[in-house]
């Protein structure tokens, strides 16, 4: 296929999957003007740095939104403590020491990376969190910049399509973004523009260094993959560049990993975009902004009030400005009646302000503020009572972690391995990895409070056997007590504490050890 159908076929592929989706971005649309305001651009032309909340009169849909972005990234990705640890698939492996010490200094080198500050991976990230649970989708990039190291980019869903394979996985993006002209040219080089950008450009010999280009990034696996190419075509995943207005091949390269992250809430069959916390609260958080208007119009009726005025009783003008007189004449106004008094509505402020309340309560809860906020670690609890509070706190949120795990910080961190393994930023792994594979176990609070039942469990069964262990000693026997100290230190998150096999095994010989030279010597002291 010459590279002219190539651009072809990919724009005209986008363009299809542009018009697949126009139902999603007005829903998108309508979701940003209340929830998030700084994306309402989706079906919308909007001025750089101009105002977006004309239609906002309630920050709490905001708030809350952003309270659940806050959320999930300290409790999936943040950087008080680490989330993620490499292992051997091999199990026994792990319990090797020099295994153990590579695994931990990779751990090590893994993070420092992540939070790199030229790495952008906490802002980047978060605004990804953002898009996530306010539109059920969200995009991350992740690319390496030669001579800098790691760069994260949150993509606008505006910008992005996207695409599934058999299995439901997202495996395509068609990324438009604008250059200006000295951007494009600082990106790719007059020469490898087309010939119409290049045309513009340098149009009547006046150069037009800001003016805006757009083009096109495509990411798709590759169908044409030779694993033993030294270049791209070894590469899973092509990687094109294109001159939207040339409909012209900027340049071909390729990526060993899918270098998105995409997340998705929740996905429907037949969908490819994810579903949010955000879509639930839509309807409350757009009748809570008609009824903070209407509130707000009718508080301000009872501080200022409409008046009520004799039609003869004022010589002047009225004056309701604070100090303002009015002249009245007493002669003209009706026996009883004052010549200016405010109108009473009969409006119920308190009722009004009670249904605005239920409204937030109903948007805090679409965004599980209720279950995020759980007091699992409450004082004056009993075990039981802490165990039913953490089993509830996983049957709620257990099932949407999961999903974020595999798929949105699990591909960043292969990324991100993949790419500092082939920089060779870690130590040679030991000889007994070789040809082993590797994979990563996620400590997210989810993953925590499971452990922390599985002890909880333990001591609880501890404690029931107490009474038969006393009649019955021997029954001891049947208890493995170093399954039961790895999991309750697991659950404290002290099982770093723990010794490896080899370690324990020296331990063990060495008493042996002592305890035979032990009785050798009774032995031949009673002998002497």
């Amino acid at each position: 296929m010459t590279d002219n159908n190539q651009v072809q076929d990919l724009l005209a592929r986008a363009k299809q999957l542009k018009a697949s989706r126009g139902t999603w971005e007005k829903h998108w649309q309508e979701l940003a003007e209340v929830l998030r305001t700084d994306r309402a651009d989706f079906t919308a032309t909007r001025t750089a740095g101009g105002s977006r909340t004309e239609q906002v009169f309630d920050s709490t849909p905001q708030q809350a939104a952003r309270g659940l972005a806050s959320a999930l990234d300290g409790m999936l990705k943040g950087r008080q403590s680490q989330w993620f640890n490499i292992r051997a698939e091999d199990e026994d492996l792990n319990e090797i020491d020099e295994v153990k010490n590579w695994l931990r200094d990779v751990d090590r080198r893994l993070w420092r990376a992540l939070f790199d500050d030229q790495a952008h991976f906490a802002d980047r990230s978060f605004e990804t969190d953002q898009d996530l649970v306010v539109f059920g989708t969200g995009i991350l990039f992740t690319e390496e910049v030669p001579g800098r190291g790691l760069n994260f980019r949150a993509i606008h869903l505006r910008d992005a399509l996207i695409a599934e394979n058999s299995l439901g996985d997202i495996d395509t993006v068609f990324r438009y973004f604008s250059f200006s002209g000295r951007q494009a040219v600082q990106q790719f080089g007059l020469d490898r523009l087309g010939a119409k950008t290049r045309e513009a450009l340098r149009g009547g010999g006046q150069s037009k260094p800001d003016a805006r280009f757009q083009f096109l990034h495509v990411v798709l696996p590759r169908v044409d993959l030779d694993p033993n190419h030294p270049g791209a075509l070894g590469k899973p995943f092509a990687s094109l560049w294109i001159d939207v207005d040339s409909e012209h091949l900027i340049g071909e390269g390729g990526y060993h990993e899918f270098p998105y992250a995409i997340p998705r809430w929740e996905t429907v069959t037949g969908e490819v975009y994810g579903r949010s916390p955000g879509m639930l609260a839509l309807a409350d958080a757009r009748t809570l902004n008609a009824m903070s208007r209407t509130n707000l119009d009718a508080g301000e009726k009872v501080a200022n009030p409409p008046l009520l005025a004799a039609s003869d009783g004022l010589t002047s003008n009225v004056r309701l400005f604070p100090g303002g007189i009015n002249y009245i004449d007493y002669d003209s106004v009706p026996a009883g009646r004052r010549p200016l008094e405010p109108l009473i509505t009969g409006a119920n402020l308190p009722i009004s302000l009670e249904m605005e309340n239920q409204r937030r309560d109903m948007i805090w809860a679409a965004f599980f503020r209720n279950v995020l906020q759980l007091p699992i670690n409450a004082p004056q609890m009993t075990a039981t009572e802490i165990l039913e509070r953490k089993e509830e706190f996983l049957r709620v949120i257990g099932p949407t972690f999961g999903r974020l795990e595999s798929g949105y910080i699990a591909p960043i961190v292969n990324r991100v391995f993949g790419l500092m393994k082939r920089a060779g930023a870690f130590a040679p792994p030991p000889d007994i990895l070789r040809d082993r594979r590797i994979t990563f176990a996620f400590d997210s609070p989810v993953s925590q409070a499971r452990k922390q039942i599985e002890a909880l469990a333990v001591r609880g069964a501890l404690e029931q056997a107490a009474p038969f262990l006393e009649l019955n000693p021997a029954a001891v026997d049947l208890i493995n007590s170093e399954e039961a100290i790895r999991t309750i230190f697991a659950a404290n998150g002290a099982d770093g504490l723990l010794l490896g096999e080899d370690a324990l095994e020296r331990i063990r010989t060495a008493r042996e050890v002592a305890q035979v030279v032990e009785v050798i010597s009774d032995v031949v002291g009673g002998a002497e």
